[in-house]
C-alpha cells in the first residue's frame, strides 16, 4: 500500500513538503506517477460505505479491521459527497449527516487514559484489513483521499491527522452558525427518530460524554503535535459558543493543561519549526508547521479569554504568567521585523495584547490596538464579537446561567442581561450607550437590513472585504465605522478591567 495513492493531480505542494525532509525529488516524482495509476485502476466506495466506515471507526477505534488509512479515504469519499461554491451551501449539507457529527464528538470527547489514547492511535496506524479481495482492498485504501495542506506531510500520521483537521472542520462549520447559547430546534413530527433530530439540539447532544469527560478527552487529542492545534480551534469555537464548557476548562487552573499549557505548547513547536526553517523558506499564511499552528493556538487563548470569564483573565496574570511570558516573548521577537508583523500583523497584536494582559498593564494593549492592527478590520470584528453575545455593561458582575443576552431595542446590536444593566449602561459616566446607540442605529440603517445582517453574522462568506466594498458603495463614512468600533473595544477592556478588580 503505497503512499503516492494520496497525492492530489498536482502534486508540486506535496513534492515540495517533501523536500524539508530530506527526500531525492525525481524519486518522489515518479512515485506519484506510480500511486496516481494505481489509484486508477480501483472503483471508489460508495458513499453509505464511507459513512459506516467513518461511524464504525469512531464508534469502536480498537476494532478488528480499523485503520487509518481506511477511515482516510472513507473521510475522503464523504468530504467529495459535500458541494463545493461556498460555506453556507457545505455547512447546510453537513447539517444533514447529523448521526455523524454525533459520532465525531463523541470521538473527540471520550475520556480514557493517555496509556489507552496512545494504543488506540498505535492501532489505528496499523492496517489489519483483510486482503482476500484485492479490489475492495483497493477501493478502500487509495481511492478518495482526504489531503489537508494545512497538513506538513512529510509527518508521521499524516493520514490520521488529515482525517482529524476535516473532522474537526465539519462541526466548526456547523457550530459557527450558531447563537451563543442557543441549540437547534427539535423535530416535533411524529416518527422523528434520534438519528433524524438536528445536531446539536442541546448540551447533552453538543457534549454526550458530559462536560468534565469531555474536557478530558479533548486534552487528549490537543497534545498532539501535527493535529492537535486542530482539535484546540474546535474546543475554543464550543467554548465561546457555551461559556459554561469554557468555565469548566478554566475551573482547572493554570496546572491543568488544556487551558494554557497545550497552547503554549503549540506556539513553542511552531516557534521551534521557524528557528529550524530551510534557507529558501518564504513565509506564509499557509504555513503548516508554523503559521496555521501560530494562529490556532493563539486564537483559542483569545475565546476563552473574551469569554466573560474574568476567571481565565486572573489564572494568565498568576500562575499562567511563568508559562505564557517566556513564549510571547519569543514570539514577539519572531515576528517584529516588518515583513513578518505586517504579514501576521492578527498574531502580532494578539501576542502583544497577550503581554499587555499578563502584566496586568492595559494601556500597553491600547497602545497595539492603535498601531499593530488593520483598524477597519478590527471595527467590523468588533460588530460580530457583539452581535455574538454578552452583557456589555461596563460594570456587569458576571451572572451564572446567563448564556445569551438580549440586545438593546434600538441600535440592535449592544446586548445586556437585563434592565438593570442596561440602565447602568445608559448613564455610564465614561461609556454611556446613550451616545453611541444612534451612531450604531444610524450604521444599520444606512447599511440595510441584508447586510446588517451578513455583517454582524459570522460567516466565511461575507468578509472584511465585502463589508468595505459595501460601505463605499453605500458611501458611508469610516470615521463613523471608527468610532462605533472603538466604543465597543473600548466596552470590553473597560468591563475586563472593572472584573478584574472585583474579583481581587
Amino acid at each position: 500500500m503505497a503512499l503516492p495513492s494520496l497525492f492530489s493531480s498536482d502534486p508540486e505542494d506535496f513534492v515540495q513538503s517533501f523536500l524539508q525532509g530530506g527526500r531525492d525529488k525525481s524519486e518522489l516524482l515518479a512515485k506519484v506517477d506510480e500511486g496516481k495509476n494505481r489509484a486508477g485502476i480501483y472503483k471508489p466506495i460508495s458513499l453509505e460505505t464511507a459513512l459506516d466506515i467513518m461511524v464504525s471507526t469512531m464508534e469502536n477505534p480498537m476494532g478488528p479491521e480499523t485503520c487509518s488509512l481506511k477511515f482516510n479515504i472513507a473521510v475522503g469519499r464523504f468530504r467529495q459527497s459535500i458541494p463545493e461554491g461556498g460555506a453556507t451551501k457545505a455547512r447546510r449539507s453537513l447539517e444533514a449527516y447529523p448521526d455523524v457529527m454525533r459520532a465525531i464528538i463523541s470521538f473527540f470527547t471520550r475520556k480514557q487514559s493517555s496509556a489507552d489514547h496512545a494504543a488506540m492511535l498505535d492501532h489505528l496506524a496499523t492496517c489489519c484489513c483483510p486482503r482476500g479481495d484485492l479490489e475492495v482492498f483497493g477501493s478502500m485504501h487509495s481511492t478518495t483521499p482526504c489531503v489537508d495542506k494545512r497538513i506538513f506531510l512529510a509527518e508521521k500520521g499524516v493520514f490520521l491527522d488529515s482525517t482529524i483537521g476535516y473532522l474537526a472542520d465539519c462541526l466548526i462549520a456547523i457550530l459557527s452558525n450558531m447563537t451563543q447559547g442557543k441549540f437547534r430546534q427539535l423535530k416535533n413530527h411524529a416518527g422523528a427518530t434520534r438519528r433524524q433530530q438536528p445536531w446539536p439540539h442541546g448540551m447533552d447532544d453538543l457534549l454526550p460524554n458530559g462536560l468534565a469527560d469531555s474536557v478530558d478527552g479533548f486534552n487528549l487529542w490537543v497534545g498532539d503535535k501535527n493535529s492537535g492545534h486542530f482539535i484546540l480551534r474546535l474546543v475554543g469555537t464550543i467554548a465561546q459558543l457555551y461559556p459554561i464548557f469554557g468555565l469548566e476548562i478554566v475551573s482547572r487552573g493554570p496546572d491543568y493543561v488544556l487551558g494554557l499549557q497545550r497552547p503554549v505548547q503549540h506556539l513553542i513547536n511552531a516557534m521551534d519549526a521557524y528557528d529550524r526553517r530551510p534557507e529558501w523558506w518564504i513565509p506564509k499564511k499557509t504555513d503548516a508547521r508554523f503559521a496555521i499552528p501560530v494562529s490556532y493556538a493563539l486564537n483559542f487563548i483569545r475565546q476563552l479569554y473574551t469569554g466573560g470569564s474574568s476567571q481565565y483573565t486572573k489564572m494568565m496574570v498568576t500562575g499562567g504568567k511563568r508559562i505564557l511570558l517566556p513564549v510571547l516573548l519569543r514570539g514577539i521577537a519572531v515576528l517584529s521585523p516588518p515583513y513578518m508583523s505586517f504579514l501576521f500583523r492578527d498574531e502580532f497584536f494578539h501576542m502583544n495584547f497577550l503581554m499587555s494582559v499578563i502584566n496586568n498593564r492595559p494601556n500597553d494593549g491600547a497602545f497595539c490596538t492603535e498601531t499593530l492592527t488593520d483598524l477597519e478590520k478590527q471595527w467590523f470584528m468588533e460588530l460580530r464579537n457583539a452581535h455574538q453575545g454578552g452583557c456589555y455593561n461596563p460594570t456587569c458582575v458576571p451572572k451564572s446561567g446567563l448564556v445569551h443576552a438580549p440586545k438593546c431595542s434600538s441600535c440592535d446590536l449592544i446586548r445586556y442581561c437585563d434592565a438593570k444593566c442596561q440602565k447602568e449602561a445608559w448613564r455610564n459616566q465614561q461609556l454611556p450607550h446613550r451616545t453611541i446607540c444612534p451612531k450604531i442605529k444610524s450604521l444599520r440603517e444606512r447599511l440595510g437590513p441584508y447586510i446588517w445582517a451578513r455583517t454582524v453574522s459570522p460567516s466565511p462568506e461575507f468578509t472584511y472585504r465585502d463589508f468595505m466594498n459595501a460601505c463605499k458603495k453605500k458611501k458611508i463614512d469610516m470615521e463613523l465605522v471608527k468610532e462605533v468600533g472603538l466604543h465597543i473595544s473600548c466596552l470590553q477592556g473597560s468591563q475586563t478591567l472593572f472584573r478584574n478588580q472585583i474579583s481581587s
